[in-house]
């Protein structure tokens, strides 16, 4: 069932939950590389063309392109910002709406997940400038800290909430919502391709063939954000910068201060988390 609300939750957010905190590096690293950063035996970071695209006043947290070329963001504070290529200018999409994180754009309009002070979350669609609870439980278990979601390959929401310490999975609008265990700490961030789910968090990387497959980490190395381009998972985190899960690759992006989430494909769109801007990314030369 919806339920249909204008979110009013402009509350500053908990520490430790904004996009300018970083979390301690944990876990052991795979073969090749080092969880604390590069091992000296790292082939060189892949020099790319990387430029400043847009300001997000109050930081980007997360990002999804609308198939206009406009390009939203998640501010973590309340709001939900775009930016358009034809105008080049960032202006409030919408606001008043808690404490926004992860953000899909789907079916025309925007998805995205809210948390209240790590106590009360929900999946969100966005209908105008109003939002509308799709979910907030499964049975009797709150979201509590949603940071991220992603559409599965069958069509189902996908979230990661942090908190908890699991991962939920919406169908049918909200009509059916079930927990899914991850051998991960801390997982924040979901992404998914043509056969697979990923999470991410603290803990690393791991794999579900969706969707009745069983997680498997892949890569322990902890992550800020994940991404599908063509064939490479890509990753972020304040140590490795944006890197290929499961090898050494990574790319030469001495400008983004603490890498977040990230969108698009050619070029690849970061989220600076530290420097509170959005950077293009030319693949062409990498991928």
């Amino acid at each position: 069932m919806r339920c249909c609300v204008l979110l009013s939750l402009a509350v500053p957010i908990a520490h430790g939950c904004g996009p300018t905190d970083k979390s301690e590096d944990t876990g052991d690293a795979p073969a090749g590389s080092d969880a604390g950063g590069p091992s000296p035996d790292a082939p060189p970071p892949e020099e790319v063309e990387a430029s400043p695209l847009f300001e997000v006043v109050g930081g980007p947290f997360d990002l999804t392109s609308a198939p206009d070329g406009r390009i939203f963001a998640s501010v973590a504070e309340h709001a939900i910002d775009v930016w358009d290529p034809e105008s080049d200018w960032v202006e409030t999409h919408t606001d008043n709406l808690g404490a926004v994180f992860g953000i899909v754009w789907a079916d025309d309009t925007i998805y995205y997940s809210v948390s209240n002070h790590r106590q009360s979350g929900a999946l969100m669609e966005l209908e105008g400038r109003t939002g509308t609870v799709l979910a907030d439980a499964a049975g009797s278990t709150i979201f509590r800290e949603p940071r991220d979601l992603c559409q599965a390959p069958d069509g189902a929401w996908v979230l990661a909430d942090t908190t908890l310490g699991t991962l939920f999975v919406v169908r049918d609008d909200g009509e059916s919502v079930e927990q899914l265990g991850v051998p991960l700490e801390g997982p924040s961030t979901v992404t998914a391709d043509a056969t697979h789910v990923y999470a991410g968090g603290e803990g690393g990387v791991v794999r579900i063939t969706w969707p009745e497959g069983t997680p498997e980490i892949i890569d322990a190395r902890p992550v800020n954000g994940l991404h599908v381009v063509g064939d490479t998972l890509w990753a972020t985190n304040p140590d490795w910068g944006v890197f290929a899960v499961g090898t050494d690759r990574r790319l030469d992006l001495p400008d983004v201060r603490r890498p977040g989430r990230m969108t698009g494909t050619d070029p690849l769109l970061v989220a600076d988390w530290g420097g509170g801007g959005v950077w293009a990314v030319s693949l062409s030369a990498v991928e």
